[in-house]
């Protein structure tokens, strides 16, 4: 017997921070290429925006 187990995708921007984070900048969202959209429907790293929130010069 096989089972179809799947590991779990890791997300595209690993980098990415909270919304607040001190120096931290907009930046492209890797998983969608900043298009928002992914598969038919929205990005689920970055909402549909296209943008993700990163560390700048190893802030974070």
């Amino acid at each position: 017997m096989s089972t179809d187990q799947r590991m779990p995708e890791a997300p595209a921007n690993s980098d990415a921070v909270p919304e607040g984070t001190p120096d931290a900048a907009e930046n492209l969202c890797r998983r969608c290429g900043g298009t928002g959209k992914l598969e038919g429907g929205l990005c689920p790293e970055c909402d549909g925006s296209g943008i993700v929130l990163t560390p700048v010069g190893g802030a974070g």
